[in-house]
């Protein structure tokens, strides 16, 4: 089981397979494997101890910043996020990123952003998308039409508690219009915009690809259910 995988010179934290959102670009459709992780399906969720146990067994000293970025969304776990980050921080001395699709406070039913600025140095949102219903046919969100706006709202909370914010999406998923209108939307919260593309394995910028092709979806590529590709990790 992998709580803790490197990516380039970054580590990231596999918090949870938990997530409202089935991303039709999302890389766990297509490979179990990502950075040097073999699987990053868990048996179970990892304790805030564990993830600190196990992040102390790296040589962290390239690794400018610890990643909450797994095959989930970490926000799932807020209580042990908000644990693990500050544990990050106090004990490892790091700072802390949090990648997250946005829907936080929908996820746990309240405002989480006052308790993400006391833990979080940096944050990455996912925006993917320039109106409710396009962003709904993108994430096929099970919150709804409303996830737009919620995601929204985030990013307006956390660009005035938290330092670092960035707001993108996954190039190629909607047309250039909705992208320029994305790249309009950070530009009114004042906060810094990326596209990621999709190239089916990393970004330009050594991150992880969050995409993969629409069409091999369709071609039933990927037709190994969840449950037998975790089954495959135990093998």
């Amino acid at each position: 089981m992998t709580i803790v995988y490197r990516y380039g010179k970054t580590y990231y934290v596999n918090l949870t397979n938990r997530c409202p959102c089935k991303c039709i670009f999302c890389v766990r459709n297509r490979t179990d494997a990502l950075g040097d992780a073999e699987c990053l399906w868990l048996d179970r969720e990892p304790t805030p101890e564990e993830v600190i146990s196990e992040l102390e067994t790296k040589d962290l000293s390239e690794s400018g910043e610890i990643v909450f970025c797994g095959y989930g969304e970490p926000t799932e776990r807020l209580d042990d996020l908000i644990a693990a980050a500050k544990m990050v921080k106090e004990k490892l001395g790091k700072k802390v990123r949090l990648d997250t699709n946005g829907l936080g406070n929908l996820i746990n039913g309240r405002d989480i952003v006052p308790d993400l600025a006391g833990c979080v140095d940096r944050i990455s949102i996912s925006l993917n998308a320039s109106d409710p219903a396009e962003y709904l046919e993108i994430t096929r969100s099970r919150f709804g039409i409303g996830s737009y706006q919620a995601v929204l709202d985030f990013i307006a909370e956390c660009r005035e508690l938290i330092q670092g914010v960035t707001v993108s999406i996954v190039g190629g998923y909607i047309p250039e219009e909705s992208e320029r209108k994305c790249a309009e939307i950070a530009g009114r919260f004042g906060v810094a915009f990326r596209v990621r593309r999709a190239d089916r394995s990393v970004m330009a910028d050594g991150h992880p690809s969050d995409g993969c092709s629409e069409p091999m979806l369709r071609q039933g590529l990927f037709a190994r259910s969840r449950e037998q590709r975790r089954a495959s990790c135990r093998d």
